[in-house]
């Protein structure tokens, strides 16, 4: 295959921090190229820098041997390099076609031609095999659907270079193959495509070569028939991550959050119990009711009917307020969206949760503890930032999602009885923190709280989970211990068939 873009010695620096450190990095043409790395590795400025969005401080980059200067997106477009980022940048109150075709509309003079538009995003729908109404406004769909939306607007201008920021983050099993299929024809056609993700078994499926980034600097690079799963794990964490024992032993002890028929928009009759001292997995493919299902226990909808009771007695939970109030909070599934406070640095966001207990009799707040708790959360996540007082905002997405979690785990040091749920945990996360989270939520339970989890990878749910949910299309399933099951059945169950 023929060199397609090729970077040389590009380097990247912003205060306290080098994020990039003399990389050289190749994409042939018609391959997919794999670039991995923990969080804060310089994956991200990386990206930024091959679309225009961050220049280098360094370094030279080619586009099939001729050397150019992309100094922004549109730029970066010009030369046919179009990018998908992990965090949405789609318009909530456009609709679909409006948002695929966005700064591409067919006009008549001043007009936009409507027919003309919804012809031709129905037309890139079809090529990736999706299904969504055209005018249906961006808020309404779920989180897989909108990242669905933002591919396929970048196959809009037809691309020579794709790079992709962790797709198939929100995706389904079906959305993934669907999104799969296609990159296997964009490489025919001889497109070069860079896929960031920490999903490893995605990443062997898919890719033909790799990259991987540690502290700024490339420190492996190859066919991807050159690795095996555990060599790239040491080779992006720098140290051999060991496996959840997943015959993990638990005592459930009594219970704690109950509904009985339960029912919104986007569910029905859902029963379900969660005992202090237990890992409960919510399994469902995206639009299942999951993340409906959890916001409702929280306060962020309202439910029609049905009770939910805490330890035996019914409660009306009004807002995620009044749910702290009963000892229940959520790690939603946008974090970086519902659950960072971005004009506050690292310290603030940290402990924001902790402020009333950290705070004497007269309101004032006892700054060292405060100190100490963000800098153990900090430690435990293996959150990648300068200093506490760092601006949240300048951290990496997934830096971002480690700072939303921790503010929860800083939250109460006593946390038997209390109530933990967590949307898509490890979504957007490395290895290494995939890892630690899992250990962390499992210590959870051992300390006497009951834990939700839902994901959308089936691997996650069987290894930290003591009983299972599955829901489909907003009712539930099935229920059982997590040994009834494998990931077949689960599948199964999810899928319908």
């Amino acid at each position: 295959m023929d060199t397609l873009l090729h970077l040389t010695g590009v380097s990247k620096r912003y205060p306290g921090v080098t994020a990039l450190d003399n990389v050289d990095f190749t994409l042939r043409s018609g391959e997919v190229h794999a670039l991995l790395g923990v969080n804060g590795a310089g994956k991200s400025t990386l990206v930024k820098i091959i679309c225009g969005a961050e220049p280098p401080d360094s370094g030279t980059m080619k586009l099939q041997n001729e050397t150019i200067q992309v100094n922004d997106t549109a730029d970066a477009m010009r030369h046919g390099i179009v990018v998908v980022y992990q965090e949405r940048t789609l318009i909530p109150h456009f609709t679909v076609a409006e948002n695929i075709l966005l700064g591409m509309e067919p006009t008549n003079g001043q007009l936009i031609r409507r027919r003309a538009l919804n012809q031709q995003a129905e037309q890139l729908l079809k090529r990736l095999g999706v299904d969504l109404d055209l005018n249906t406004e961006i808020l309404d769909l779920g989180a897989g659907q909108q990242q669905l939306v933002d591919i396929v607007r970048a196959l809009r201008t037809e691309p020579r270079v794709m790079v992709l920021d962790e797709p198939t983050a929100a995706l389904s099993q079906g959305e993934t193959k669907h999104l799969f299929e296609l990159l296997k024809q964009f490489k025919n056609q001889g497109i070069g495509i860079i896929f960031v993700s920490h999903r490893l078994d995605e990443v062997f499926e898919i890719s033909d070569s790799l990259t991987i980034l540690r502290d700024g600097r490339v420190v492996s690079s190859g066919p991807i028939s050159e690795y095996t799963p555990a060599r790239v794990t040491q080779e992006i964490v720098g140290r051999n991550v060991g496996k959840l024992e997943t015959d993990h032993k638990t005592t459930s002890g009594p219970l704690l959050l109950e509904t009985q028929e339960l029912a919104s928009e986007a569910f029905t009759g859902v029963n379900l119990k969660i005992a202090s001292g237990e890992v409960v997995g919510l399994a469902g493919v995206v639009g299942a009711g999951r993340t409906e299902l959890l916001e409702t226990l929280v306060g962020f909808r309202r439910a029609l009917t049905g009770k939910i009771m805490l330890k035996g007695k019914q409660v009306q939970i009004k807002s995620p307020a009044h749910a702290i109030r009963h000892g229940i909070v959520l790690v939603p599934d946008k974090r970086i969206e519902k659950g960072l406070l971005n004009r506050m640095n690292v310290l603030e966001n940290l402990t924001v949760s902790s402020l009333k207990r950290y705070s004497n009799g007269l309101g004032w707040l006892q700054q060292k503890k405060l100190t100490d708790v963000a800098t153990r959360t900090i430690d435990q996540l293996h959150i990648a930032a300068p200093s506490l007082s760092t601006s949240v905002q300048s951290l990496s997405g997934g830096n971002k999602q480690k700072v939303v979690f921790g503010k929860w785990l800083a939250w109460s040091e006593d946390v038997k009885d209390l109530i933990f749920m967590f949307d898509e945990p490890t979504e957007g996360v490395d290895v290494g923190a995939r890892a630690d989270m899992w250990v962390i939520i499992r210590n959870l339970a051992a300390q006497g709280a009951a834990v939700l989890v839902t994901s959308s990878d089936l691997d996650e749910l069987m290894e930290i989970s003591d009983r299972l949910y599955v829901m489909r299309r907003g009712k539930i399933v099935s229920e059982g211990a997590r040994q009834n099951y494998t990931h077949d059945t689960v599948l199964q169950l999810m899928m319908g068939v």
